[in-house]
């Protein structure tokens, strides 16, 4: 088999499992943890912030994307429009067009919202007056609404994505 074949899928499988898997986790669990938690959830947002959190998950869903397009091009033969009409082009390429997406709401949404929240968060204890703390305490509730939103949304696209690409090869 051809090495470059099996670093691709190896790539493309773990690091969209890894991605799949947090987007979920993250969704249902986290995010809803640190809603719960109230003003004291920005510091573990500034906390993943601080590990990277914001640059390693882009760079894992662009190289799961990236992959996954080489795969696709090397399968259908550079792009030859008859496996794309096939049920097994048009599968993979839903799940590609569903990932494509959910990594642009999680661009697009999501990191700007973790970002805005922990930021605003940090500002909390230079409010100077108790209706400015509240104010940024109702702003800081609404954008981490919006990135919960989109978090879920994110989720469910890759799980979608995830299940057409397991079941591509069979349908």
């Amino acid at each position: 088999m051809n090495l470059m074949l099996v670093v691709a899928r190896i790539l493309h499988v773990v690091l969209g499992a890894t991605w799949v898997g947090f987007a979920t986790f993250a969704a249902f669990f986290v995010v809803p943890a640190i809603q719960d938690v109230g003003p004291d959830g920005g510091k573990v947002m500034a906390a993943l912030q601080r590990r990277g959190l914001l640059i390693v998950l882009p760079v894992i869903a662009i190289v799961t994307i990236l992959s996954g397009i080489w795969l696709y091009w090397r399968a259908s033969v550079g792009f030859q429009a008859e496996y794309s009409r096939s049920t097994v082009g048009m599968t993979y390429g839903v799940g590609g067009f569903l990932a494509l997406v959910a990594y642009v709401i999680g661009l697009a949404v999501v990191r700007p919202a973790m970002a805005r929240s922990a930021a605003l968060s940090q500002t909390l204890s230079a409010a100077t007056s108790e209706a400015e703390r509240s104010q940024r305490l109702a702003e800081i509730g609404r954008i981490r609404a919006k990135g919960a939103l989109g978090g879920k949304w994110v989720a469910i696209l890759l799980i979608v994505a995830t299940g057409a690409m397991a079941i591509a090869r069979y349908v």
